[in-house]
């Protein structure tokens, strides 16, 4: 009998020694206990493209490929939000040394260190440390988290032989496993480039963090940490990530925001509009203004809907006519699974429009370029 009481004692524990061991493994390489975030970090995040030694055939990994995804991340305490700055790869700077070029070229002329002394110049504010990560973090991690449910506009069809990579993703809600997420995130062969792909990067963003945070997903945590892991370089110190996770355990709110600007040489940044964001984001300056109904009238809003919902996107454009605003009808070939306005950055004017519509919104650099808010109808929406 003692020796069946032993034998149930031991079954969790060899258990739950299974399920922790991926996570053991990243915590003794990087890792730190949870602690309190008490300031402000500034993190910059690189998706390094891979390179490749011939044609088709990858070379061994060293994280000084372009960087195609640039992400600023604020982890922010005192507002308990993470805000993540999506970087056009395309946006043009002064690299120092080396001129006026793309952004993405700075990793690979200087290494991380340079990027990060290009970013800062940019944006204005000081960044704290970097992340590097390979595709092969992103194919692993989804596959680890058991997938992610993202919604398809648009087909996304293209093929690059060289690079093994092909994409063939229907309209439409589905949950994409590690090869297909990677498609769906890398895709950038449609009339918005680069933009729309960061667009769709902010989505998936979304998408991921409400994955990981369901129950599922915290059973699965542990996989996922040791998939990253494997694929990340960083000057991040142990304080620092345990200070992070720690923050991460508050389930922090997450704020995506698109870096301002226009098509021109590549992605001409707005100036103006970059100062606002940053200094609303990341310095904490400039308190939110109150916004009426009012200050909806003359903007420009974007209606997105799919083509059954016609009659539901023309209650929309003549509520929002009412309201004195200007209308852009943009047609999707799938509705994505939920209502919402977007903004990229004034949470004012979101929140007012979205009072008005009865809606949720969400500040979000998913923004339809040109608009000051977006409203998207998903496949529930009712009849206005």
């Amino acid at each position: 009998m003692r020796r069946f009481v032993w034998v149930l004692l031991l079954v969790p524990l060899v258990a739950l020694g299974y399920w922790a061991f991926p996570f053991l493994q990243a915590f003794f390489r990087y890792g730190g206990l949870p602690r309190n975030l008490s300031q402000p970090l500034n993190v910059l995040v690189q998706g390094v493209s891979p390179e490749y030694s011939g044609y088709h055939t990858r070379a061994p990994e060293n994280f000084r490929g372009h960087a195609d995804t640039l992400l600023l991340v604020r982890f922010d305490p005192a507002q308990k939000r993470v805000v993540a700055l999506s970087i056009p790869r395309d946006t043009y700077t002064v690299i120092p040394g080396r001129g006026y070029r793309k952004i993405n070229e700075a990793n690979v002329l200087g290494g991380p260190e340079l990027a990060k002394q290009v970013v800062s110049r940019l944006v204005g504010v000081p960044v704290d440390a970097y992340v590097s990560i390979s595709t092969e973090a992103l194919r692993q991690a989804v596959d680890a988290l058991g997938g992610v449910t993202v919604c398809v506009e648009r087909p996304l069809h293209y093929r690059d032989t060289a690079a093994q990579l092909e994409i063939n993703l229907e309209p439409g809600c589905q949950r994409l496993d590690g090869k297909n997420a990677e498609a769906y995130l890398r895709f950038r062969k449609d009339a918005l480039g680069d933009i729309g792909r960061i667009q769709r990067q902010q989505a998936f963003f979304q998408a991921l963090r409400e994955q990981a945070l369901s129950p599922a997903g915290v059973v699965r945590l542990p996989q996922v940490v040791a998939a990253v892991e494997a694929n990340l370089r960083t000057d991040l110190s142990r304080a620092q990530i345990g200070q992070l996770v720690g923050f991460a355990m508050q389930r922090p709110d997450l704020v995506s925001l698109l870096l301002p600007g226009g098509f021109g040489g590549g992605w001409e940044v707005d100036p103006a509009g970059l100062e606002a964001l940053v200094n609303r984001y990341f310095k904490d300056q400039g308190a939110e203004q109150a916004v009426s109904v009012q200050d909806l009238r003359g903007r420009v809003a974007s209606v997105i809907y799919a083509a059954e919902q016609w009659e539901q996107a023309k209650g929309v454009r003549d509520t929002l006519h009412r309201l004195g605003m200007r209308v852009i009808l943009r047609e999707v070939d799938a509705a994505p699974e939920r209502s919402e306005v977007l903004s990229n950055g004034d949470s004012g004017l979101a929140q007012a429009l979205a009072g008005q519509l009865g809606i949720p919104w969400r500040i979000s650099g998913e923004t339809t370029l040109g608009a000051d808010l977006t409203v998207r109808l998903g496949a529930s929406r009712k009849n206005p």
